[in-house]
């Protein structure tokens, strides 16, 4: 008994030398978090996401979350974090970039890394494109991390290096660390929900165009500019891209671009939504190339989304007014629906050149990319944005940017884009451009989207 009663006293003893546990840590704010993560420079080039990436696996190690941090190359960081569910359903990646464009702090009214919030918006770069996002997903992480019980996994992969093609950041972590980013349903940006013509709608990303960038290349006799030559190889270039720029291309249905109008039409009135249900049956598709193409060209995103396009970016020659060049060079920025590739499109260049002394060849390309709309993942976005806005019309949508869920869909992965925040058409100005922002009464909304997202796949 006394043998008991000094063990007794020892344990006491040293429990109460032990420390106490210290409170549960709070998540910041979201918007305290977009605004460190502003803070965090991240301009790529050069990059140096890794500041960030640390700062985030500092964050979520304050919750008993262990993060790693994948260098692709010094200071290109790359964060990936997984909670393991029971496996009773598939893994979700949540994925984000942690770069940004370049920003020219003279042309904006405060400073692009200083955050700053006035009449309701939050400026910096990247509160847009896309540190909000970033947030988000890793508030969700944090709280699914808190909630338990998972029956699938969730992932977290924050990359470097998407505003300059991916090399060092998503590209790095599949072909190098598959295996920790492996998942069943990827969510990412690609595109963002809008206050439209009266509308809310919420284009949920399921593919990119392709890319096919064309570099055109016309020869002629050089000579002195006073005695002209009729090879000169500044007109032969300037031919070249009037062929192929006086026409658009013609409208192409896609079932994404079908089943987007289809939504979209159920909210105008008649004729438009006769129109809109009908824009790929003849008559109304010749009348949509001829009549109305002007109206439909207006529309930048619309006319995207159905069709090809291509755009001269660039044009070189010459480097005196009185010397005639012996070439010109051209490039075209085009871009492809789902159904088409870069090998096709360069084809129909050259066919469309015959009879110049023009060469085209493929400078970069990317075929298109697409995930189906029509599963249990897209149901249960689409289920989680009505549930945060009752007047939410959600649509599949084809983007004509690219962006990291190319790689995960070219792995066969299904993959979405929307950062869920509810934007007027002005508030997308600041996108890559100067005095970026969002409203601040937004990150709400968006924090009930992503939570309930998860909560519809894993649990």
């Amino acid at each position: 008994m006394k043998a008991l009663r000094h063990l007794f006293l020892d344990g006491l003893a040293l429990l109460l030398l032990l420390p106490s546990p210290s409170p549960a840590a709070e998540p910041l704010p979201t918007l305290e978090l977009v605004k460190k993560l502003i803070e965090i420079d991240t301009s790529n080039p050069p990059g140096k996401e890794k500041a960030a990436a640390d700062f985030l696996r500092d964050y979520l190690a304050s919750f008993g979350i262990d993060a790693e941090v994948l260098e692709s190359a010094p200071g290109r960081g790359n964060l990936v974090a997984r909670l393991r569910g029971s496996g009773e359903k598939p893994a979700l990646l949540l994925l984000g970039h942690l770069d940004v464009v370049p920003a020219e702090a003279g042309d904006w009214q405060s400073p692009p890394f200083r955050p700053a919030v006035r009449e309701g918006y939050l400026y910096g770069r990247g509160a847009l494109d896309m540190k909000s996002l970033v947030a988000l997903e890793v508030q969700a992480f944090i709280q699914a991390h808190r909630e338990g019980k998972l029956k699938g996994d969730l992932v977290l992969a924050l990359t470097a290096d998407e505003e300059a093609g991916g090399k060092f950041g998503a590209q790095f972590l599949i072909d190098r660390h598959w295996e920790k980013v492996r998942a069943d349903f990827v969510l990412n940006e690609g595109s963002v929900g809008q206050d439209r013509d009266g509308m809310h709608l919420y284009p949920i990303q399921v593919a990119e165009k392709g890319v096919a960038w064309t570099r055109l290349k016309a020869k002629g006799s050089s000579g002195h500019g006073s005695m002209p030559a009729q090879d000169n190889a500044v007109a032969f270039l300037l031919t070249a891209m009037e062929r192929l720029t006086a026409k658009a291309p013609p409208i192409r249905k896609t079932e994404i671009s079908a089943e987007f109008l289809r939504r979209v039409a159920g909210h105008q009135s008649f004729p438009r939504s006769f129109l809109m249900r009908h824009l790929f049956s003849p008559p109304i598709r010749w009348l949509a190339d001829t009549v109305f193409a002007d109206k439909i060209a207006s529309d930048k995103v619309l006319n995207a989304m159905l069709r090809d396009t291509l755009v001269p970016t660039v044009l070189q020659a010459g480097f005196k007014t009185n010397v005639i060049p012996s070439e010109a060079v051209g490039e075209i920025d085009a871009r492809l629906l789902p159904g088409r590739s870069p090998e096709d499109f360069l084809a129909e260049i050259r066919k469309r050149l015959e009879g110049l002394p023009v060469e085209a060849e493929l400078l970069q390309q990317n075929p298109p990319n697409a995930s189906p709309f029509d599963t249990p993942f897209f149901r249960a976005f689409e289920k989680a944005i009505r549930e945060a806005d009752d007047q939410a019309l959600v649509l599949p949508f084809i983007s004509p940017g690219a962006t990291d869920s190319r790689f995960f869909r070219e792995k066969g992965i299904v993959a979405y884009g929307l950062i869920p925040l509810l934007l007027k058409p002005s508030d997308l100005a600041g996108l890559h451009g100067k005095d970026e922002r969002i409203p601040v009464a937004e990150l709400e909304r968006g924090e009930k989207i992503l939570h309930r997202v998860v909560q519809e796949m894993l649990h």
